[in-house]
C-alpha cells in the first residue's frame, strides 16, 4: 500500500476512534470535526512548498509512527508546574482521558473539562469552540479539532478581577496528543492563564488555545514550552478581541527538536490593544518557528510586539510577524520587533516581519536585527578578571532579559527568570 494511502487509511481510523469517544457531543461540535477532517485530508501535513512553511519541514510528522500511534492508556506521571507561593488554582491537564482539575480557581473563575461542558452546557461554546481559531487554511489545527478526545474551559465571570492564574499543564509524553484549551474573558473580567507543555520522550503535541476577550476584558496568557529534545511540537494560540479589551501573549521556547508557533489575535472591536510577545533559545540541532498575525480591523487600536531568539551550535529560528490594518482601522499604533542573537557560526535565523495597511491615517513601524555578542563588551569583562564562559553568560542572559520584563507578574517572572539562566548555564574553564 502506498505511504500515502496507508496515512490517510489511518486518519480515518484515528477520526472513528475520536467520534466514538466523542459520542453524546452536540450536533454542531460533530459538524465541525467533520469539516475539518475533511479539510486536513484535503490540504495534508504542510510542506516546504507551502510558502508559510518555507522554512520548516514537518516531514517527520508524516511518520505514521510518530503521527498516529495507538492512544494508550496510562502514560507518563504529569507533573506539578511551578506554582508560587499562595497560588492554589492549578490544572493538570493530559489527553485522552487524563484531564483532572486540582484546586481551588481563584473566586469568580470557572475551570471545567471540555469534554463535560460539551455534553451539559454546550450552548456556550458554539458560538467560540472551533470558531475563534478558524482550520479553513490551517491543517494542523484541523486535525486538532477533528481529533481532539478533551481540554480545559477556562471561564470568568463578567466583573471579576482575577487575583491569582489558572496553571495548565500538559506533561504526557506519549503517541500524538490533540490538547484544546478555550479561555472565555466575560464582559469587564481580567484572567490570567499560565500554559505549560512540557512531556517527556519522542512524541508529537499538537495544540490549539483559543482565547475570547469580551467589551473591556483583559487576558494575560504565558505559554511555556519545554518539551523533550525527541518531540515535536506544532501549536496554535487565536484570540478574538471585542471593543476595549486587552490581550496578552507571551511565549516561551526553550524544547522540542522542532517546533512551530502560531499565534495571531483578531480586533474586532475599536479601543482594543494587544502585546504578543516571546522569546526562543535553542541549540544543538533545534528547530523553532514563530509565526505571528495581528488582525486590526477597527479603529483607535493599538499592539505591541517583540520577540527575542537566542541561538547556539547547528539551531535554527524562524519568525514571521504579519500586521494587517483593514481600511476602517483608522488611527492604528501597531510596533513589530524582532532581535537575534546568534551563538555560533553554525546557527542561522530566517527573520520576515510584514505589514499590510489599507487605511491612510495610522503609525506602524517593524524591524528586525540579527547579530553576534558584542566583543567590546565581552573584552571589557574580560579585563575584570571575568572568565570567558562567564562574560558570555552574562551578555547572552543581558540580550534575552528584557523579554521577560514584559511579563507583569513577578512570581511568573522570576520563575521564568531562572528557567533561562539554566538554559544558558555554560561550564566555565
Amino acid at each position: 500500500m502506498p505511504a500515502a494511502t496507508e496515512r490517510r487509511s489511518l486518519y480515518l481510523e484515528r477520526f472513528t476512534d475520536a467520534l466514538r469517544r466523542a459520542d453524546g457531543e452536540p450536533g454542531w461540535m460533530r459538524r465541525r470535526r467533520e469539516r475539518a477532517m475533511e479539510r486536513f485530508l484535503t490540504l495534508g501535513v504542510p510542506t516546504r512548498r507551502d510558502e508559510e512553511y518555507k522554512y520548516t519541514n514537518l516531514t517527520a510528522l508524516r511518520d505514521a509512527r510518530l503521527l498516529l500511534g495507538p492512544a494508550r492508556s496510562g502514560g507518563l506521571p504529569i507533573d506539578a508546574p511551578h506554582i508560587p507561593a499562595g497560588q492554589r488554582a492549578v490544572v493538570f491537564a493530559g489527553e485522552p482521558g487524563q484531564v483532572t482539575v486540582r484546586g481551588e480557581p481563584p473566586r469568580g473563575v470557572r475551570v471545567r473539562r471540555l469534554s463535560k461542558v460539551l455534553r451539559t452546557d454546550p450552548p456556550g461554546l458554539e458560538t467560540h469552540l472551533a470558531a475563534t481559531a478558524q482550520f479553513k487554511d490551517h491543517p494542523l489545527c484541523a486535525l486538532n479539532t477533528a481529533l481532539f478526545a478533551d481540554g480545559v474551559v477556562i471561564e470568568s465571570e463578567p466583573g471579576v478581577i482575577a487575583e491569582e492564574p489558572v496553571h495548565v499543564s500538559f506533561g504526557d509524553g506519549l503517541g500524538a496528543r490533540h490538547p484544546r484549551v478555550l479561555i472565555l474573558a466575560r464582559r469587564n473580567s481580567s484572567v490570567r492563564v499560565v500554559e505549560r507543555h512540557s512531556g517527556a520522550g519522542a512524541f508529537w503535541r499538537n495544540a490549539v488555545t483559543e482565547i475570547v476577550a469580551e467589551p473591556n476584558a483583559r487576558v494575560d496568557h504565558f505559554r511555556a514550552q519545554l518539551d523533550s529534545l525527541d518531540a515535536y511540537h506544532t501549536g496554535v494560540v487565536q484570540a478574538s478581541q471585542e471593543r476595549d479589551s486587552y490581550v496578552s501573549s507571551f511565549s516561551l521556547s526553550f524544547g522540542a527538536a522542532l517546533a512551530r508557533n502560531d499565534i495571531g489575535t483578531r480586533l474586532v472591536g475599536s479601543g482594543c490593544e494587544c502585546s504578543l510577545d516571546g522569546l526562543f533559545a535553542v541549540r544543538g540541532s533545534q528547530h523553532v518557528d514563530h509565526h505571528t498575525a495581528i488582525d486590526h480591523a477597527m479603529p483607535h487600536c493599538n499592539s505591541h510586539q517583540l520577540y527575542k531568539g537566542v541561538l547556539d551550535d547547528r539551531a535554527r529560528g524562524v519568525f514571521n510577524g504579519k500586521i494587517f490594518v483593514r481600511r476602517d482601522a483608522q488611527k492604528t499604533d501597531a510596533v513589530q520587533s524582532n532581535k537575534n542573537l546568534l551563538l555560533s557560526d553554525e546557527a542561522e535565523v530566517n527573520t520576515k516581519p510584514q505589514l499590510e495597511i489599507d487605511a491612510n491615517d495610522v503609525r506602524c513601524t517593524h524591524g528586525a536585527t540579527i547579530g553576534q555578542l558584542d566583543a567590546t563588551a565581552a573584552f571589557y569583562l574580560r579585563s575584570r578578571g571575568i572568565s570567558a564562559a562567564h562574560a558570555r553568560n552574562i551578555l547572552t542572559y543581558a540580550f534575552a532579559a528584557d523579554a521577560l520584563e514584559r511579563i507583569r507578574d513577578a512570581s511568573l517572572k522570576e520563575h521564568f527568570e531562572s528557567v533561562l539562566l539554566s538554559r544558558f548555564a555554560r561550564e566555565e574553564h
